[in-house]
């Protein structure tokens, strides 16, 4: 089963895309998941195991936001945090969709 089967089943979903450009010439995807606050990072252990005892963070719409593909993403509060941390990155700023 792919990573995108399982997520889709925990209600994952892509809520935007854009372009940025590798070296101001090449087009790269990015995209922005929104993922249940319930799976959140910060209730997961080293082995990727849900620690069901830690807190659910506290978001306005229950769900986090991170960037694919961006290796170590952060989860943010909102699409426009995730957007914004994104065109702040030095390949930045994206060209959204």
């Amino acid at each position: 089963m792919s990573i995108f089967a399982i997520w889709e089943e925990r209600d994952y979903r892509k809520v935007g895309s854009g372009t940025w450009f590798y070296d101001r010439t090449v087009p790269m995807k990015i995209e922005v998941w929104a993922k249940p606050a319930r799976f959140a990072f910060s209730r997961f252990d080293e082995d990727d195991q849900l620690i069901e005892t830690r807190p659910v963070p506290e978001t306005n719409d229950g769900f986090l936001y991170f960037l694919l593909p961006v290796q170590g993403s952060d989860e943010y509060l909102s699409i426009e945090e995730a957007k914004a941390a994104a065109d702040a990155k030095p390949w930045g700023p994206i060209e959204w969709d």
